[in-house]
């Protein structure tokens, strides 16, 4: 079990498990890893609790319903296995210790600069995979 501990995987090792893992679910469940669709869901269930008339006439969640299925499950795994990653390779954990010099440079080193690109960053690729469906 040493090997999970190492402080960094090399990009190729985690892709090449990634990969795998991601082949072990298709070829087992017939299904593959993506987690886009869940916040489509995650977003039916919370207007559901709102207005769920609108989520009920709503011609996409007919479709996706919003539900919690396995995906959800994947989606709530995520932060949880990295947290637990990090704590296995016993590498501090500090947003100050993953500022790339580039980022630097460019940006500074404002933790609210830093949370409203990634905010940004992170609904663009959410957007552009929900309109590749997927």
């Amino acid at each position: 079990m040493n090997w999970l501990r190492k402080e960094r995987w090399p990009w190729w090792q985690a892709g090449l498990l990634l990969g795998l893992l991601n082949m072990f679910a298709f070829y087992t469940a017939n299904y593959y890893l993506s987690v886009s669709t869940t916040f489509s869901r995650a977003a039916g269930m919370i207007v559901g609790l709102v207005t769920p008339a609108h989520v009920a006439a709503n011609a996409y969640w007919q479709m996706v319903k919003p539900i919690l299925d396995w995906q959800f499950m994947l989606v709530l795994g995520i932060p949880i296995g990295a947290y637990l990653a990090a704590r296995l390779s016993q590498r501090a954990i500090t947003f100050s210790t993953m500022l790339p010099e580039m980022w630097v440079n460019r940006f500074g080193t404002s933790p609210a600069r830093r949370w409203v690109l990634g905010l940004l960053g992170g609904i663009l690729v959410g957007f552009g995979a929900r309109f590749a469906d997927g």
